[in-house]
């Protein structure tokens, strides 16, 4: 397991933030109603942001499909009733948003995953898209 100094923790975390903030940024007030629709018409639990942040991960990696229908995690796949591919690997990452209390309240929280402040942090997880997955027969 690596060890990461708390340099690079904090480079890591504001380069998650960084690339949310830039998703969040180029969507308009139109998209993030449209957006809102599709995740009300599949009933996810889901922010606008999380699923324009996949969705602009899907396209850079030039993959097609809806994020959280056509990816999922390597659990979601399987609940669906699928599995991933022998030797396939996350190809597209997501962000969730971890909350935890202030350094005094949770120093060892805080500290492992921020600059020390209490609030939320990002944390990725990793998707699988269709063509990487087969069903279960």
């Amino acid at each position: 397991m690596s060890t990461y100094t708390k340099e690079e923790k904090t480079a890591y975390f504001k380069s998650l933030r960084q690339r949310w903030q830039e998703v969040k940024d180029s969507l308009t007030a139109g998209q993030i109603d449209e957006i809102q629709a599709i995740i009300k018409e599949h009933g996810w639990n889901i922010s606008a942001y999380s699923y324009a942040f996949t969705r602009a991960m899907m396209r850079a990696k030039g993959l097609d499909g809806i994020p959280y229908l056509d990816c999922k995690t390597y659990n979601g796949w399987k609940d669906a009733g699928f599995t991933v591919k022998k030797g396939e690997r996350s190809m597209i990452k997501g962000i969730t948003w971890v909350g935890f209390g202030s350094k005094s309240e949770d120093p060892e929280t805080a500290e492992k995953y921020s600059d020390g402040d209490g609030g939320v942090f990002p944390k990725e997880y990793h998707l699988f898209h269709r063509s990487q997955v087969e069903e279960i027969i």
